[in-house]
């Protein structure tokens, strides 16, 4: 899955180096190492991420979770 990623100031700054009014990053397509935690996603993103996999979803969890999904269901008819 591709989705845009925000990179903080900070770690540009590590990778980047200032040439009087200019800016030099050499390293800028390196590979950078994000934990889970570290992501943030806006509420947009989310709902086009849900909008683009939602057929996905919706197919595993009725795989794992077929019997609690019937009985949810009937609950609140």
């Amino acid at each position: 899955m591709i989705i845009h990623v925000y990179i903080h100031h900070y770690d540009l700054e590590k990778i980047c180096e200032r040439d009087g009014e200019y800016a030099i990053c050499d390293n800028y397509y390196a590979d950078h190492e994000y934990t889970v935690d570290d992501v943030e996603f806006e509420y947009a993103d989310l709902e086009n991420i849900v909008d683009r996999y939602l057929d996905d979803i919706l197919e595993i969890l009725q795989k794992n979770y077929k019997k609690k999904l019937n009985m949810l269901l009937k609950t609140n008819r």
